[in-house]
């Protein structure tokens, strides 16, 4: 019986190292991959001279944890002009505004991406219109869901120090590649001193 040669081991060897390594950097992009913001109305930049309701379209479903959507708006004034909390249906979260004095206002979000992570980001517009609202020092919706006044542009995990889905996946997948490159090492040894 002919036993298969070193050469053809290492060969072996290699090519299984770089599967490993191809299926930890793959997963670790899957769980990097979060819901986006695909439109909005207003939209980031947008002049508008009436506005009774923002609404965000995102790239799919959106999870409906209680108090893990949360949408703001902000006046020139730093007052809030919700009327009512977000509501969520699929992709999309609509929120009823009463708008204040003409000026500078924006759209603060925070969503549940479909994979569990929160994506957020602002959307600055400018309102031309008359005021329908004097606004509220604080957002009731906002700070029922221990939001605090703002949404953050970076996501829960970045904010507390934590790993990313990247990061975990890259330090996971690379750990799994080191422990297979120190066991074909091994298996590798062991057999050539038998010969």
């Amino acid at each position: 019986m002919r036993t298969p040669s070193v050469r053809t081991r290492v060969l072996a060897a290699a090519a299984f190292l770089v599967a490993a390594v191809g299926a930890a950097l793959g997963g670790a992009q899957a769980a990097s991959a979060h819901d986006s913001l695909v439109s909005s109305s207003p939209a980031s930049g947008d002049s508008v001279s009436s506005l009774s309701e923002v609404t965000l379209d995102f790239s799919a479903n959106l999870l409906g944890y209680d108090g893990g959507n949360i949408v703001i708006v902000v006046g020139p004034d730093g007052r809030h002009y919700e009327t009512e909390c977000v509501a969520l249906a699929g992709p999309t979260l609509t929120l009823p505004v009463a708008l204040g004095q003409p000026g500078e206002y924006s759209v603060e979000w925070r969503a549940v991406s479909s994979d569990g992570h929160p994506v957020s980001g602002v959307i600055p517009f400018t309102y031309t219109g008359a005021s329908t609202s004097e606004g509220a020092g604080t957002s009731p919706c906002a700070a029922a869901a221990g939001a605090g006044e703002a949404a953050s542009t970076t996501d829960a995990a970045s904010e507390s120090g934590g790993l990313s889905g990247l990061t975990l996946g890259l330090l996971v997948g690379g750990g799994a590649v080191v422990v297979v490159g120190i066991l074909v090492v091994v298996i590798l040894r062991t057999r050539s001193r038998e010969e």
